[in-house]
């Protein structure tokens, strides 16, 4: 698998992460959305610098690179100690796709390996404190992940 590079136009310029802690899990609550299309929606609605996810998974299983190795907009509180990493679509109404869910096991296990964490600091964005959304979605059963992903990791 690869990561991809898309030339996206950020507002402000990047902080380097400190001691990653967590990966945090979300979706983006729309069926269909792309990289380029959450970074714009980003940058003109929330009024971010662009995208605020470390990693946006398409649907077809492409991983492209959000703001990387460096702190994200993705979970407040969370930001300068985790990587978020969001797979396109509504997981309160449907799963993520076979091509998603391969490249979401094998980016965290990447990450995991990377920063030396364990899989029970993958958190979906539901389970952080403060949190209201469903997100990741409904659908997705956190403790059902984490064994997935120590199960990859084997």
């Amino acid at each position: 698998m690869n990561i991809i590079k898309k030339n996206f136009h950020f507002l402000e310029s990047f902080q380097p992460l400190e001691t990653v802690q967590n990966i945090i899990v979300h979706h983006t609550s729309r069926e269909h959305m792309t990289a380029e299309e959450c970074h714009e929606f980003h940058q003109k609605e929330r009024g971010w610098s662009g995208i605020g996810y470390n990693y946006f998974i398409e649907k077809n299983g492409s991983i492209i690179e959000g703001r990387g190795q460096h702190v994200g907009a993705h979970a407040y509180g969370y930001n300068r100690t985790s990587i978020g990493i969001c797979m396109t679509g509504d997981f309160d109404m449907e799963v993520p796709t076979n091509e998603q869910w391969t490249s979401f096991l094998w980016l965290s296990n990447y990450m995991l390996k990377l920063y030396n964490i364990q899989p029970d600091q993958v958190l979906g964005h539901r389970e952080l404190k403060g949190v209201q959304k469903s997100c990741p979605g409904k659908l997705i059963d956190m403790d059902e992940v984490r064994s997935q992903v120590m199960e990859f990791m084997k």
